[in-house]
């Protein structure tokens, strides 16, 4: 099985790298900078590995988006090497596949819904108190337990700090599976505009899909695909692609300039993961703010610690006559 995922594919990569296939990767905030090869720059063992129902591990999610991609790259060719615009349906379709796979598989996503889990696990220990340790522990193994126990292992498990829960992997494949389709069909349907830089580089990152948060929006509402002005994607060292989100309208060029390259390179900084790439020959970061990334992807409010009860609840005692 191929165990080397990448989770932003090389062929896209490559239209930020030099001859050799060499890239400049830029952790943030941008203290340090490496070259290196697209083949190692995107890469996470097992990232896409499904487990079956019989518990075999198959990496069938990777196969499919390598052919997502194999279209997608055929697509750039001809949008940004050959300059066909408007891209015909085929190779319409090819980009906005890929566009929605590569919004939903990145680690980001993954993370996002590891805090979920986190929290929500958490949570359901606040509120279920000693009471559900005590059940938990008497269903896993079948007989009472002591308030010992009980006591033991709520110490443990209230100690939110000591630990984190994620969720099986196989949760982050299936949304992948169930929200590409509808992703990319609503990519297909909106008006699309292509920016063509002569001299003025862009940037890339391993987030590249980035959301524009519409100017009437509050700055504490979240932005998703359907809530966001548009979809700003460097398709090239060269060429940005604009998807946006009115559902009427015609395909479009957008005339450059050094201000809009340098907006759309803050904007993929802001919405890099990690990591930020760019052209060994280029210097695009000089004038861009290199935030500091948050430990969490997410703001989720209520402290489950804010639910913990003194004690672990009332009314703990187990059925043999034992006190809390």
């Amino acid at each position: 099985m191929k165990r080397r995922h990448h989770t932003v594919p090389k062929f896209y990569l490559a239209r930020f790298a030099d001859k050799r296939g060499q890239i400049i990767r830029v952790p943030l905030p941008g203290n340090e900078r490496s070259t290196v090869s697209v083949k190692d720059a995107s890469v996470v063992k097992n990232f896409y590995l499904l487990e079956t129902d019989e518990g075999v591990f198959t990496d069938a999610i990777e196969d499919a988006l390598g052919q997502i991609e194999g279209a997608a790259a055929s697509a750039f060719r001809a949008v940004v090497d050959d300059g066909q615009w408007p891209p015909t349906d085929e190779n319409r379709q090819a980009i906005a596949l890929w566009a929605a796979a590569q919004h939903v598989r990145v680690p980001r996503i993954r993370q996002q819904g590891n805090e979920i889990a986190d929290h929500i696990f958490k949570l359901q220990v606040a509120v279920g108190g000693k009471p559900q340790v005590r059940k938990v522990l008497e269903q896993a193994h079948g007989r009472k337990v002591t308030d010992e126990e009980v006591n033991e292992h709520w110490a443990e498990m209230t100690d939110f700090d000591s630990y984190r829960v994620s969720e099986h992997p196989n949760k982050h494949l299936r949304l992948i599976g169930d929200l590409m389709p509808r992703a990319a069909a609503h990519f297909f349907s909106r008006p699309w505009g292509l920016i063509r830089f002569e001299q003025k580089s862009l940037i890339t990152a391993d987030d590249p899909v980035v959301l524009m948060r519409h100017p009437n929006s509050s700055p504490y509402d979240g932005v998703g695909l359907a809530t966001a002005e548009a979809l700003v994607i460097p398709l090239d060292r060269r060429v940005a692609l604009v998807i946006n989100n009115s559902s009427t309208g015609d395909d479009y060029n957008v005339s450059p300039n050094a201000l809009l390259a340098n907006h759309i390179n803050q904007m993929v900084v802001f919405n890099a993961h990690r990591a930020v790439f760019h052209h060994p020959k280029d210097a695009p970061l000089d004038r861009l703010d290199m935030p500091t990334p948050a430990e969490n992807t997410m703001s989720i409010s209520g402290d489950p610690r804010e639910f913990l009860m003194p004690n672990g609840w009332p009314s703990t005692s187990a059925s043999s006559g034992g006190t809390s």
